[in-house]
């Protein structure tokens, strides 16, 4: 700590400058010094009572709301966060910082036309700020306006063609906008740079899938279950992959990872049912609706291939 007057240093309780002889009880600089340390140690709750402290000595500390907003947004006090920020503004000479944590605030409480709105007023102070932009595409896009979206991703990429969050955000509005090859343009780009990248792998697994290439698809599947051993919903696609190409043991054994992580997804012993029964394994079939059943009774799914597998009286052949 030091002295707000001389910068001479001086212990943290200390109510007096020993060199100059200040007084720091209170000193709102001082206590802001103070309040920043416990913050960056993670003493958060003892910050904000000393921006408290703060603001009380001198309502119009415009550093010590935007400080205390930033703990609270830490804390999870959303709401109170954007408050402090507010009162921030009223005396900020350079609020694009403002502006930018009130977008993050609003936007985690879900007022998403009030994220639009602070992030927006953040780039005209700041129009070369990749994040703000990247941000302002994300409000757009999660309230379903997926050309605004498009546009402000595509302005984030402008400025940092490497930004994979964006590029990674940009093939999730291709792909919801129905331009399937523009968003495995882009989940490739996001591979190329990062290829551990799960969610990209997955999602161009998706939009592969959905355009027919399921050898592709299966390689992406792959990739992102190698890089996150437990991400159940790569197995699970991995294994759909497999069953739209007739590998059914292959497809049986990805739904089998699946069940390691989920032992009782009634959806994948479905599947499993399914590829035994193109197998004509009917008493692996009838093990696996079993077990589907009696972790959801109401799986339809599973209730018609039980009624199907009781009225077989025959081996079954493949074609089912």
């Amino acid at each position: 700590m030091e002295c707000p007057k001389c910068k001479a240093a001086v212990q943290a309780r200390s109510k007096f400058c020993d060199q100059c002889g200040a007084s720091l009880g209170n000193n709102v600089d001082f206590i802001h010094q103070r309040a920043l340390d416990h913050y960056h140690r993670g003493l958060i709750d003892e910050a904000v009572q000393l921006w408290d402290e703060a603001i009380r000595i001198k309502p119009d500390f415009s550093k010590g709301y935007y400080y205390r907003g930033l703990a609270l947004y830490d804390r999870g006090n959303l709401q109170q966060a954007v408050e402090s920020f507010r009162s921030a503004l009223e005396g900020e000479d350079e609020p694009f910082r403002v502006y930018f944590k009130l977008g993050m605030a609003r936007y985690g409480l879900g007022d998403l036309n009030g994220s639009i709105e602070s992030f927006s007023k953040a780039l005209k102070l700041n129009p070369g700020s990749a994040e703000t932009h990247y941000r302002l595409g994300l409000s757009f896009l999660r309230n379903s306006d997926l050309d605004r979206a498009q546009q402000e991703l595509e302005a984030a990429i402008a400025i940092n063609p490497q930004y994979t969050r964006a590029l990674y955000i940009l093939g999730l509005v291709f792909s919801q906008q129905g331009s399937h090859e523009k968003a495995i343009e882009q989940f490739r780009k996001v591979v190329a740079i990062s290829p551990s990248y799960t969610a990209a792998c997955f999602e161009l697994g998706m939009v592969l899938l959905k355009t027919g290439d399921l050898f592709d698809a299966v390689e992406q599947f792959n990739k992102a279950v190698q890089s996150s051993p437990r991400f159940a919903p790569g197995y699970y696609m991995l294994g759909e992959s497999y069953r739209k190409m007739g590998e059914f043991s292959d497809a049986i054994s990805a739904y089998n990872q699946v069940l390691e992580l989920n032992p009782k997804d009634a959806e994948t012993y479905v599947r499993i049912a399914e590829c035994n029964m193109q197998l004509d394994f009917l008493d692996g079939a009838r093990d696996a609706i079993a077990k589907a059943l009696a972790h959801n009774p109401n799986n339809r799914d599973a209730q018609y291939l039980n009624k199907h597998l009781k009225e077989l009286k025959t081996p079954h052949k493949p074609g089912f």
